[in-house]
């Protein structure tokens, strides 16, 4: 080998291991943010235990529960289809006429909310300001959504992480702002609107202009983007549909078989129980997205998430344990004793969630094939039997009834997914 060939090797090798230095430090950074932001969102979950009582806490997931359902129909599905654009359609096509469907879907989305609220509230209990901040929340939702997935997709770890925690600093201190200095003039819903719509607010100011845009001269055919668009979304509305009865049908069943104090109980405790892993879990599919969304071959990408997912679960493991034996004290610590009667469910909520979450890690293969069938048919069956489970149990076991029906069909899709994952 003469020298000419050592030297490159040498710098090959070189380069190999500044990669891998910058992976490890973006990999800690992702770790210290996320630290923060359970730090942040704990001390946030007390203050509004502490202040809001269950009912207006139900009041305000019943209607979160609602705006999520249509956001995820009509806005998500875009928002998915330009995240799997990045590396071809957008840079031949550019951003412009993506943008345009998005806006015109966020039309359609502020219509059919002020429609759906207003059928709901027909004794005229929900204020004003609620609609003027379902307006000004669709347009920072999308784009807080948008910039976040880009800054996953393109691996800029360190902006995905400083936005969470930027988002996380400024829910807290809106809660400051509504609890400690404002005069108490608003309803605690409406201080958790406020909440979210803060939170976007400055998300959007400091981070829009890092989002990186694409331009093009190419004529673009919207008959043909039309065309992959819906091609690529239509299953997707249908799985939002789906996938919102796996995750929020239960708040509607316990409401009509109990009460909206018992649906701000369970939320308290699905909150709490849901942290541990909502948390950890993105950990995980920062390191795994660029991976599974690059250009690799699909073997290597499933050696890839089944290798994420064993320490996933090792690590949810023992996060389980610790929780199974200490649910009562860290309900006492970080929720508030109008909430204690939901206090036995934290644990089992926690468990769902890891299942969840786990089966996200899987499920990325799919939204990458751009084979999200698979996806819509394990939602499908799951909200399913989750409806037919919560009908059954909730009116003979009451909150533990709901708690079962989570576990049963988040089980039964995590198999369902992985059954299709090992096939593929």
């Amino acid at each position: 080998m003469n020298k000419y060939n050592i030297n490159e090797l040498l710098k090959k090798i070189h380069e190999i291991q500044f990669k891998e230095l910058l992976q490890n430090r973006k990999r800690n950074y992702l770790i210290v943010t996320q630290f923060i932001n359970a730090s942040i969102g704990i001390v946030a979950g007390k203050l509004i235990a502490q202040y809001v009582s269950p009912e207006q806490f139900g009041l305000y997931n019943l209607q979160f529960a609602a705006f999520t359902f249509f956001f995820s129909l009509l806005i998500g599905p875009t928002i998915i289809f330009i995240k799997a654009s990045y590396q071809n359609l957008m840079p031949e096509y550019g951003s412009k006429p993506f943008f345009r469907i998005l806006g015109v879907l966020m039309i359609i989305l502020a219509l059919v909310l002020v429609t759906f609220f207003k059928f709901y509230d027909q004794n005229k209990t929900i204020s004003n300001y609620f609609y003027l901040i379902l307006f000004l929340l669709i347009p920072l939702n999308t784009t807080s959504s948008l910039v976040s997935d880009q800054f996953n997709v393109l691996d800029k770890i360190n902006l995905y992480s400083s936005s969470s925690v930027l988002k996380a600093i400024a829910g807290f201190g809106s809660l400051i702002l509504f609890f400690f200095i404002l005069p108490q003039y608003f309803e605690g819903y409406l201080i958790l609107w406020g909440m979210q719509f803060l939170t976007g607010l400055l998300g959007f100011l400091y981070f829009i202009f890092k989002y990186k845009t694409y331009f093009s001269s190419k004529v673009i055919s919207y008959k043909f983007l039309l065309k992959k668009h819906l091609h690529f979304t239509m299953p997707l509305m249908f799985l939002a549909i789906w996938s919102w009865v796996n995750n929020y049908f239960d708040r509607y069943a316990i409401e009509s078989f109990m009460s909206l104090k018992d649906v701000g109980i369970y939320n308290a405790s699905y909150g709490l129980g849901s942290k541990f892993f909502l948390l950890l879990s993105p950990i995980f599919m920062v390191i795994l997205t660029p991976k599974v969304y690059g250009n690799g071959t699909i073997n290597f990408k499933k050696e890839v998430i089944v290798k994420t997912a064993k320490y996933y679960f090792f690590l949810g493991a023992v996060i389980l344990f610790c929780l199974y034996f200490l649910t009562d004290i860290i309900g006492s610590i970080f929720l508030a004793k109008a909430y204690e009667q939901g206090f036995y469910i934290i644990f089992w909520l926690a468990l769902v969630y890891l299942i969840l979450t786990a089966t996200y890690l899987f499920e990325t293969l799919f939204y990458a094939e751009h084979k999200t069938k698979v996806i819509l048919n394990s939602n499908i069956i799951a909200a399913l039997l989750n409806i037919l489970l919560n009908m059954l149990l909730i009116p003979i076991l009451g909150l533990m009834g709901a708690v079962i029906a989570m576990v049963l069909s988040t089980v039964f899709r995590f198999g369902f997914v992985c059954y299709k994952f090992f096939k593929l």
